[in-house]
């Protein structure tokens, strides 16, 4: 189970809205009982102003167990495809909500939100094992038709001539509609004799892969500094075996390494017509992806990415038992947005643009995606709460089977694409996504460029700021580094999570706010907590409340303090309880004397509760045992009388009386008054005597070995 997260108050109801619609369709049903699986709802707002409503399973994956139903590979499709001159391909529209879930199984997709809990009917996106489990429906279903083959929701038919392949779509396209299945028409295509499927481009004069995956390598720029010159050469000495005569090819380059040059020094003045032509010479060698080997579903998967100060790279490899073998490479450079993100959130951005990019290859399928990142290995986890940025990021890749790996920078094969790529500039999503959260989370009564100037000026974000991008954490933003994963910059507004962190100059400004209408301590925090966030912000909103004068004065009393425990005396017989019980069926009252040392007791009866009379009492009792130290009774007139209290002055007997309406200060002889109800409402159903009932419960009390002290009463 997952903690529930809120949801920013103005997309409340276009996430209401998004829950109704999938209700109507019958998609999601409200929950109305306890639930063992409960998974978060992170809104995720589209570029129409639409929110998505994705679910947090990270969680819920870890107890699903997986379908194990083989996914088609090359080897075995491109035998089916042999001499088709034709080519179908046709898409299934929301194709995992048209698998209904068993009522038995719904359980594990239930998710909450602020109106309540609802759940799955039907499969949905984000579940681990939905590509092998749509993959076995789909193949069970098209078992029966000639010529067609599936990968996950694409369907592929294809014909050696117009007739046999017309005849096969037609009966594909009868077995969906008999099994209820519903198209995308906008994205199917119909006999065309080029086709782009899995990877590969299909066509009547052969298979070969898509130009895509090896432009990247085509587009390399030359080298400008020793650094990238051995970032190349270590992504060609990776598949050194595909590569004849490597080291003569590669002879030109080591040259500009042997002359001992910094790591960031400039090589262009050295770089001469040798050194260009070995460089084409091993770009050409590189994107003769054919020496390489096509992608087989079964080999073991690995997707390599890195990201450098301007670009991103990946390289997707594959290893069976002749050992690695390149399948596709991928690059693109950082628009000016990306480009003043943290190093964390750009190293992340790689892994999710990699995946994204081989989308083809690794859909349904366990991969292991590798970065030269350690605190990636953490922000991946299902227990993880990154920033708002990185939060998008991970959600995106929870319908992929991944484990990620850590390995050092050094052996990162994906570093010269990240750096070699051309630099151009392009608009970035992640950046309306960002400003949408900044519009959503800021505080109604603050404008965004008060906000963004007096970020700006604000030495403790400014310092978060160079931790965040330079690792240099002041010791007065410590407070600040635990959350360095959560945290983010947009432009000069700082964010963690989906919170914005207020600057020191407008925190009154924004508890006022929150403070409108005099909500209480924990509904003000709640109004806080939704859209910013500063260290010991509940602090500062108890104090804003407890500090309002409307407020204290219709709040509640405060309750009384903490009562301690009285210490025990050192003698018996010095400090003793009296209170009088009463009055009772026969008109009787009881005064009961309880000794705090030896926890003794005695029981007086009197028709009269006068001072006279308590005295006459206690002089009798104190005639057999002696003066005590002090006298502890309540607030009852005949304690609190002027003889009561001469007759004590008398004595030397200090006398305490109790907090009013505080019986619990005097709670050991209230303790006894306890006890003494009991025997006297046993008395009264066995129809005895009150007083000969209380002597014999006297007798057992005083007799028998306290509880507390493990001695009588009488015998201490």
């Amino acid at each position: 189970m997952q903690p529930y997260r809120r949801i920013p108050i103005p997309i409340e109801k276009e996430i209401q809205d998004k829950i109704n619609e999938l209700l109507f369709a019958d998609i999601i049903e409200e929950v109305h009982e306890p639930s063992s699986w409960i998974s978060p709802i992170v809104p995720i707002l589209k570029d129409n102003g639409e929110a998505r409503l994705c679910i947090d399973m990270r969680r819920a994956n870890t107890a699903i167990l997986k379908e194990n139903h083989p996914l088609p590979c090359m080897d075995h499709l491109l035998p089916k495809i042999r001499k088709a001159q034709y080519f179908s391909k046709l898409d299934i529209k929301n194709a995992f909500h048209q698998i209904e879930l068993h009522p038995n199984s719904r359980h594990l997709t239930t998710f909450i939100t602020s109106s309540g809990l609802y759940r799955y009917k039907r499969l949905m996106f984000g579940v681990t094992c939905a590509p092998e489990l749509f993959q076995k429906i789909l193949e069970k279903m098209l078992i029966k038709c000639d010529g067609v083959i599936n990968f996950i929701d694409d369907i592929l038919i294809c014909g050696s001539s117009e007739e046999e392949h017309d005849t096969r779509l037609e009966k594909v396209l009868k077995t969906l509609k008999e099994n209820n299945v519903l198209l995308n028409e906008d994205k199917c295509i119909y006999k065309v004799q080029k086709v782009n499927f899995l990877g590969h481009e299909l066509t009547p004069g052969g298979v070969k892969p898509l130009p895509k995956y090896m432009k990247s390598i085509k587009e390399f720029r030359v080298p400008n500094t020793v650094e990238e010159l051995q970032s190349f050469l270590g992504l060609v000495n990776y598949i050194n075996k595909w590569i004849p005569n490597l080291a003569t090819m590669t002879e030109p380059l080591k040259e500009l390494l042997r002359l001992k040059l910094g790591k960031k020094a400039s090589i262009t003045q050295y770089w001469t017509r040798n050194q260009d032509k070995a460089f084409l010479s091993l770009k050409e060698t590189l994107t003769g992806i054919e020496t390489l080997g096509y992608y087989d579903v079964k080999d073991k998967t690995q997707v390599i990415a890195d990201a450098s100060p301007v670009g991103l790279g990946a390289v997707l490899v594959q290893i069976d038992c002749s050992g690695p073998r390149i399948i596709a490479y991928g690059n693109r450079t950082l628009t000016s947005c990306e480009r003043k993100y943290s190093q964390t959130e750009k190293e992340a951005l790689a892994l999710v643009w990699a995946i994204e990019h081989f989308n083809t290859f690794l859909f349904g399928k366990e991969f292991d995606l590798i970065t030269d990142h350690k605190p990636l290995e953490f922000l991946f986890s299902p227990k993880s709460r990154p920033c708002a940025r990185v939060e998008r990021w991970v959600l995106k890749l929870q319908a992929y089977c991944y484990n990620i790996k850590y390995k050092p920078g050094n052996t990162n094969i994906a570093d010269p694409l990240s750096r070699l790529c051309k630099e151009v500039n392009s608009i970035s999503e992640d950046k309306d996504y960002v400003n949408q959260i900044i519009q959503i989370a800021k505080p109604q009564a603050i404008r965004l460029k008060e906000l963004t100037d007096h970020s700006e000026k604000d030495a403790e974000i400014q310092s978060v700021k160079r931790g965040i991008y330079h690792g240099e954490w002041d010791e007065s933003v410590k407070k600040y580094k635990i959350f360095e994963n959560e945290l983010c910059f947009y432009e000069n507004i700082l964010l963690r999570g989906n919170r914005i962190v207020v600057p020191e100059k407008l925190k009154k400004q924004v508890l006022d706010a929150a403070h409108e209408g005099h909500p209480g301590i924990v509904a003000m925090k709640g109004r806080l907590r939704s859209k910013v966030w500063w260290p010991r912000i509940d602090k500062d909103a108890e104090t804003m409340v407890k500090s309002c004068k409307g407020c204290t004065l219709v709040s509640l009393p405060n309750p009384p303090a903490a009562m301690k425990r009285r210490e025990l005396p050192a003698e018996p017989w010095l400090d003793v309880a009296i209170d009088l019980l009463g009055p009772l069926p026969s008109h009787d009252y009881l005064l009961v004397v309880v000794d705090y040392y030896s926890r003794y007791k005695e029981i007086k009866f009197t028709k009269t509760i006068t001072s006279t009379q308590m005295i006459k009492l206690l002089k009798e009792m104190f005639s057999r045992l002696g003066y005590p130290v002090s006298i502890t009774a309540d607030n009852g007139r005949q304690f609190v009388s002027e003889e009561f209290k001469d007759f004590c002055k008398e004595c030397g007997i200090k006398l305490f009386s109790t907090v009013p309406y505080w019986p619990q200060m005097n709670g050991e002889v209230e303790r006894q008054n306890r006890d003494i109800l009991k025997r006297l409402k046993i008395s009264q159903i066995e129809r005895k005597d009150i007083k000969e009932t209380l002597y014999e419960y006297l007798m057992m009390y005083n007799s028998t070995p306290h509880s507390v002290t493990g001695k009588s009463p009488s015998l201490l």
